[in-house]
This record gives C-alpha cells, sequence and structure tokens, in this order.
C-alpha cells in the first residue's frame, strides 16, 4: 500500500503522553508536520505552542474550526472521558484521528465513533502501542505456527507501582478516568484478546490495598475462560512497591511454555518444547524481531513501552490500528467489572 500524503497534524492535550506524539511526528517527519496544539491550561499550551511554533488553542472546536484546510488528522491525548466528545467533533469537522487509550468506557460508544468514522469517510486510529513491542509479534508467530499446540492455560499478571500523586488530578475521578483497567491495564488485556480471542469471566474480585481515599480499586483479580476452552487469569495492581515489578504473561500449552516478561511484556523470560523441532523454529523465529524499548519513564512512575513513533509509521503507510479494533478490550474489561464480587 503506498504511503499517504504529508498529513498535518493537531493534538489536544498537552499532559504526560504529549511529549511520545511529539517524539512519533518527529521520528516521521517526512510524514508528519505538528500545526496546532490545544490545550485548557493556557500557561501549559503557551509553553508548547511557543517551543513547537505553532497555533495555540484552548478551545478544541476553536482549534476545529480556525485549522480547517490546514491540519487533516487530530490526536486526541487528553483525560479519558474527553475522547468520545472529542473523537465525533473531529470526524464531524473533516479530520482523521487518533485517539489514546481508552477510546471510552464503553464498548457501544467506540462503535458509534467507527460508524461515524465510516459514514463521514474518514480514518480513526487507535493508540494501542504495545501491540507492536517485538515479544507479542514472536508469541503472536509462535501461535500462528502453532508451536505451543492446543492452549491450555493463559495468565496475565501486572504488578505495577503508582504513587499517590498519580491521583492528585483528574484520575481520582472515576468518571473522568475510569477505573485501573481502563487506565493500566488496558494495553496488556489487549494483547489478551488479541492473541487468544475474547474471554469469558467467570468471577473478578477487586481490592483498594494501597490507595484508599481513590473511590475505586487498585488491585483486580479475575478468573477466565477463552473460547478455546482454555483457562485463564488475570492479576492487574498498581500497589506494588517500590516500582512497577512485572507485567508478564504466560502461556502453557500441549507442546511447550511460553512466558512474556519484563516490567512491560518487554523480554522473553523462558521458551521451552517438548520438541527440538518446535524449539528450532522458536529460536529461527526470534531472531527475526528486534529489541522491545525500555518502557516509558514519567519520573514518579513508569509505563508501557513507548512504541508511538511506529505507530505513526503504520498510519503513514494506511495501516494503521483502526479504532474498532480497540472494541473488544473495552468489551474484555467491562466484562470483568460486570463479574464483580460486591
Amino acid at each position: 500500500m503506498p504511503k499517504l500524503k504529508k498529513q498535518r497534524v493537531g493534538i489536544i492535550g498537552c499532559g504526560v503522553i504529549f511529549d511520545r506524539h511529539i517524539e512519533a511526528i518527529t521520528a516521521n517527519a517526512d510524514d508528519f508536520e505538528l500545526v496546532a496544539l490545544c490545550d485548557i491550561d493556557k500557561r501549559k499550551l503557551d509553553i508548547r505552542a511557543k517551543e513547537h511554533e505553532v497555533f495555540g488553542f484552548t478551545d478544541y472546536k476553536e482549534m476545529y474550526k480556525i485549522m480547517k484546510g490546514k491540519m487533516e488528522m487530530v490526536s486526541i491525548a487528553t483525560p479519558n472521558s474527553c475522547h468520545y466528545d472529542q473523537a465525533i467533533d473531529a470526524l464531524k469537522s473533516g479530520y482523521d484521528i487518533l485517539v489514546e487509550k481508552p477510546i471510552d468506557f464503553r464498548n457501544k460508544r467506540v462503535e458509534e465513533i467507527c460508524a461515524w468514522a465510516k459514514k463521514l469517510k474518514k480514518k480513526a486510529y487507535a493508540v494501542l502501542q504495545v501491540r507492536y513491542n517485538p515479544t507479542v509479534g514472536m508469541v503472536k508467530e509462535a501461535l500462528g505456527n502453532n508451536l505451543l499446540g492446543d492452549i491450555r492455560s493463559v495468565t496475565l499478571t501486572q504488578r505495577w507501582q503508582r504513587p499517590e500523586s498519580y491521583f492528585d488530578s483528574w484520575r481520582a475521578d472515576i468518571n473522568v478516568g475510569g477505573r485501573t483497567l481502563y487506565e493500566v491495564g488496558i494495553h496488556y488485556m489487549d494483547i489478551i484478546q488479541l492473541l487468544f480471542g475474547l474471554p469469558e469471566v467467570k468471577s473478578s474480585a477487586t481490592f483498594n490495598n494501597k490507595h484508599k481515599y481513590v473511590e475505586f480499586e487498585d488491585t483486580v483479580f479475575s478468573i477466565l475462560q477463552f473460547p478455546s476452552g482454555a483457562s485463564g487469569s488475570l492479576e492487574v495492581t498498581i500497589a506494588s512497591e517500590p516500582s512497577n515489578l512485572e507485567c508478564t504473561l504466560s502461556v502453557m500449552g500441549s507442546e511447550g511454555y511460553i512466558e512474556v516478561g519484563g516490567r512491560a511484556l518487554d523480554k522473553i523470560e523462558r521458551a521451552m518444547f517438548l520438541n527440538q523441532i518446535f524449539e528450532d523454529k522458536w529460536n529461527k523465529l526470534v531472531g527475526k524481531f528486534g529489541k522491545s524499548l525500555e518502557p516509558n519513564s514519567y519520573g514518579t512512575h513508569a509505563g508501557s513501552c513507548p512504541n508511538h513513533p511506529t505507530l505513526y509509521a503504520e498510519i503513514a503507510k494506511g495501516k494503521g490500528i483502526d479504532i474498532s479494533e480497540a472494541i473488544n478490550s473495552i468489551k474484555f474489561i467491562e466484562r470483568v467489572y460486570d463479574k464483580e464480587i460486591k
């Protein structure tokens, strides 16, 4: 597929993830150009707009109106509850969109965004950049080649740390930030459903072990069953100390075992096979993929691997992650909370 023409981009939201988008645009300067910024914090906006020599707006609707004909794509990096309205309004204003996670807290509203994009013949992309971790590509190819045989069990263990100051903002408001899985677990739950299908959630339990003044949980446990019949479990916590300890995906099959770990699903910890032929195939497969990037550091805490440059590069090729791809990860989260033991 041929590359698209150079796209002029406006970013809404100059918060913690803003720099990842700037890095991605800079890394793909032949394909993207930053032309406008928007943030309700005028002081922050003025600093960023001056730094990047672009137009600055405190009202995203004003940006949509004034930048008409001067901008093709909008990257939405605002607090979670803002994404839906800003995405719909961007599409109606004639722009393609790239939306940070979570697209919304309800899968039906993500479907509405998809419907508007289709109706208006605009592109709508999701920031699900963990899919570009080389480790994910390795496991996906191993499964495609049936190196593990029949899958028996899948386990995700995400033991991360978030300081109390993490919630000194909109993230503490359940109506704005959502709950822990929407803010922290979503990228890795997306990988589970991508590789193994959307699971049925048998039961869930939530706990508030550290952030007791916040109105929702910091720890989630769930029992799962996948479409193949394989069993599974999910553990997501932001109560670990002193830092992110692990994000581990363990896959047990009839022919072997693969464990992807590190702090952000960025390292192959173990790969063992009953069959030497399968082990040789695995070793050959691993050589095809590069090394994962170091996880994002935000000073007080760390996050996922910063694959935004790859994300933008794929968009330039016309192969970005369509926003419809985000629906099942939202469904997965909804299922976990629907089965929560009260």
